[in-house]
């Protein structure tokens, strides 16, 4: 790990508490749990007191399953990806589509939300105009 950023690894050695993984991923404990119970995060060992230890490997799953569900993948579909993924490299092709879905819809996503931008930001520099000349809003609907 470096700066809070999972690097991929392979090292399935179990050390990280929910509240650590938590942490490293800039996600609440809730969401480490929530993953977890859900089935998305295969392979997750429990001590004797059955408390959560995470591995650099599924830091990288969750770092997976959270790109996905924040690009607004269901759970369900989340759900079968992990599917694809346990079994084996005969759904490679399967697994591709569903990321080169979820890619071309974040990339409409962000089209809309550069749209956005350019809104704001013509309203900031009118915002900031009338401020810096002390004027008055004359687009104000209210007048």
């Amino acid at each position: 790990m470096k700066n809070n950023k999972v690097e991929s690894s392979s090292d399935k050695t179990p050390k990280y508490t929910v509240k650590k993984v938590a942490e490293i991923m800039n996600i609440s404990e809730h969401t480490v749990r929530y993953y977890d119970n859900e089935g998305l995060i295969p392979f997750v060992s429990r001590t004797q007191s059955n408390i959560r230890l995470f591995s650099d490997n599924d830091l990288n799953w969750i770092k997976t399953v959270h790109c996905l569900r924040t690009t607004d993948l269901s759970i369900k579909d989340i759900k079968k990806y992990i599917e694809l993924c346990l079994k084996g490299d005969k759904t490679i092709q399967q697994r591709a589509e569903i990321i080169f879905n979820q890619e071309n819809k974040l990339k409409e996503h962000l089209k809309e939300l550069q749209e956005q931008m350019k809104v704001l930001q013509k309203k900031k520099k009118y915002y900031n105009d009338l401020l810096k000349n002390k004027s008055n809003d004359i687009w104000n609907p209210l007048k």
